[in-house]
């Protein structure tokens, strides 16, 4: 009874591997994969190359987009005028903002510093300047830091909006036609009149079309 008990459970046991065996047998290989196409895998580079096209074909145009230009710079500060490919502004631009973070992270340390010195001084506890500085003297210390700080802020408000302007204005000016023919001429000129025969000189504004 125990050995045909066994006997009964091995077989219930294999049972699932033979029907998967026999399954699988069934299924014909290499049919998914030669079948369906890759979408996914075939749309990937086509975007791609279309995307690396349409920015190759906005840097070799001879004029820059104004509002492009603009976009750029207000997206990183600098990226404007590298599209506009006036590479000497762009140290510029970044030796500006540098010097403002700067200034933003001296002149926020030192008023936290008198700050705090300050509130020290008035419920008279220690601090670093309690035998140098007086009350008045900290709290003209931490207005004086705190100002530059709200300056400096603006500073970069400014810089930030001036480097856009820029980059907009340049685009602009390169598409403007400052050729010969539009160009304005001053030049000396002999009148005669018809009362008498003598020349009378004179200058001439000649404009072009």
């Amino acid at each position: 009874m125990t050995a045909r008990l066994s006997c009964y459970i091995l077989f219930l046991l294999l049972l699932p591997i033979f029907g998967w065996s026999q399954v699988s047998s069934e299924i014909p290989t290499g049919t998914v994969n030669e079948d369906v196409p890759d979408i996914q895998g075939s749309a990937a580079p086509v975007k791609k190359e279309k995307k690396k096209g349409q920015f190759k074909a906005n840097w070799n145009q001879p004029y820059p987009n104004p509002y492009r230009a603009g976009i750029y710079s207000m997206v990183i500060p600098g990226a404007g005028q590298i599209y506009n490919k006036k590479y000497w502004k762009v140290p510029i631009v970044w030796g500006g903002f540098a010097g403002l973070i700067y200034s933003l992270d001296y002149n926020k340390s030192q008023r936290d510093r008198f700050d705090e010195a300050y509130g020290a001084s008035v419920v008279g506890l220690p601090h670093e300047f309690e035998d140098v500085l007086s009350t008045q003297a900290l709290k003209s210390y931490r207005d004086k830091f705190n100002k530059q700080l709200q300056l400096t802020y603006v500073g970069f408000v400014a810089l930030y909006a001036l480097t856009a302007l820029d980059a907009y204005v340049d685009a602009h000016l390169k598409s403007f036609d400052i050729s010969e023919s539009l160009s304005l001429h001053v030049r000396p000129q002999f009148q005669v009149s018809s009362a008498n025969a003598i020349p009378a000189p004179g200058l001439a504004v000649v404009i072009p079309f």
